[in-house]
């Protein structure tokens, strides 16, 4: 269903009361996990307030990047508050032990300040108030006591240089952020009701043009752009999607957007107007952005050249990605898969 691919993104349905430009809430923290206590933002001073959690996958793995970040500009102060620990309110000591037991266990691996934020003050003051609804979110406070950045701490490093050296743009900053949360709140409102629409009159025409409409508002349209791929793609627009696909092979997505796109191109577009060239650079593309090491993304390459007619090839590549899922140890299912791709090859290599 077309509606699952809304789910990545939410909007708070609360005004939002801090954003860029706001003066920075205060630190409100029961205890001091690892590293110097905080009481305040000083003048002068650049801060990284970080929400996180150690049930959250996406925040472990931020932690290498945020002990790399304070290493390299230990004139900023980092600081990770979990507010958001599991387990029940009213024994916050077991929380706490939880997460000091977590800290212990990162060692220098965590090389900036903890904090527990046990009755969730600054989860509010923060999160709530700034209409954030996951984590890991990062604020970057700077010198003036306001804040600069909001978002994933994975995609600081420019804001932070930025604001360290006096060289950020905070309006600017703030105009694009205003875009971003257009974007998400048309996802998760808009974007459902033009497609219940378009499917019942097959009129795709409003949907295109409405995200076209905010990929040209948008600095960088690469998300909106994936999205609109996503959309079009599972709806059957496929000379639509094709043309989106083409405008996303300059962008930066990653070796796991490229592999989406080469995937869905060979499997999922009609004959007519998929482009199985196109397929093979993106595949191309995301089997170099992975050195080659990620089974599942050789087999979508492997997938492409069976489709553009090269059995021998495919076969190559896909005992490569049979020995490396094996190597990593994935699950059953998608092993399975690989295999009973491999076994298709192998059997037309045989011409049998």
């Amino acid at each position: 269903m077309l509606i699952q691919l809304f789910a990545s993104l939410a909007l708070a349905a609360d005004p939002v009361t801090l954003e860029i430009g706001s003066k920075a809430p205060p630190i409100s923290v029961e205890t001091w996990v690892k590293g110097d206590e905080v009481k305040g933002f000083e003048s002068g001073k650049v801060y990284v307030v970080e929400f996180w959690a150690t049930w959250c996958g996406p925040c472990v793995a931020s932690i290498p990047h945020l002990t790399k970040l304070q290493k390299t500009h230990p004139e900023a102060v980092i600081m990770g508050v979990a507010a958001s620990e599991r387990g029940k309110k009213d024994q916050p000591d077991a929380r706490l032990a939880g997460l000091k037991t977590f800290v212990d266990k990162q060692g220098d691996g965590m090389a900036y300040r903890v904090a527990f934020d046990q009755d969730g003050s600054m989860d509010t003051a923060w999160m709530e108030a700034s209409g954030q609804q996951g984590i890991p979110c990062t604020f970057i406070v700077g010198k003036d006591g306001m804040i600069e950045w909001i978002g994933h701490p994975m995609e600081m490093d420019a804001p932070l240089q930025g604001v360290l050296g006096g060289s950020w743009n905070r309006q600017k900053a703030k105009a694009a952020l205003v875009i971003k949360q257009e974007m998400e709140a048309f996802v998760m409102r808009e974007l459902p009701k033009l497609v219940a629409t378009a499917e019942r009159s097959g009129d795709w025409a409003p949907v295109t043009q409405r995200m076209d409409a905010l990929a040209a508002k948008a600095a960088d349209p690469t998300q909106i752009r994936m999205m609109k791929f996503q959309v079009l793609a599972e709806a059957g627009q496929g000379a639509e999607a094709m043309a989106t696909a083409r405008q996303l092979m300059d962008a930066n997505i990653g070796s796991g957007g490229f592999n989406m796109l080469a995937w869905t191109i060979a499997t999922d577009m009609p004959d007519n107007v998929r482009d199985l060239k196109l397929a093979l650079v993106a595949a191309d593309k995301a089997v170099a952005l992975s050195k080659g090491q990620d089974g599942s993304i050789l087999d979508t390459q492997a997938r492409v050249h069976w489709e553009l007619g090269d059995a021998a090839k495919a076969l190559q590549i896909q005992r490569t990605a049979v020995e490396l899922a094996e190597k990593a140890g994935v699950e059953p299912d998608l092993l399975a898969d690989l295999k009973a791709s491999l076994a298709q090859y192998e059997k037309a290599a045989a011409g049998k």
